[in-house]
């Protein structure tokens, strides 16, 4: 009697345990640490939360995509001005 009061003991003591809540960087954080960038790309496209349902994986990935976004058009912004630069400067 005492082994099977020590099993549901157990049981419920694993059973009621929470996941350890996940802390999710800022865009502004990934934007400025490009390997923290890379290494939520791979867990959000291949990784350890690219299984989970698209509410959560939205919850958690948000943030990366907003980012990866914002460094695209940054660099695409910064090509297309040096473009303009070397073709209206005047050539002496």
């Amino acid at each position: 009697m005492r082994n099977i009061l020590l099993l549901c003991a157990l049981l419920v003591v694993c059973g009621c345990q929470q996941k350890q809540d996940v802390v999710v960087p800022t865009t502004k954080e990934l934007k400025a640490n490009p390997q923290l960038l890379s290494e939520w790309r791979a867990k959000c496209d291949t990784g350890e939360y690219s299984h989970l349902p698209a509410d959560q994986k939205d919850n958690l990935c948000f943030t990366t995509r907003e980012a990866a976004r914002s460094l695209s058009v940054t660099k695409a912004t910064n090509e297309e001005a040096d473009f303009f630069e070397q073709n209206t400067r005047r050539k002496k």
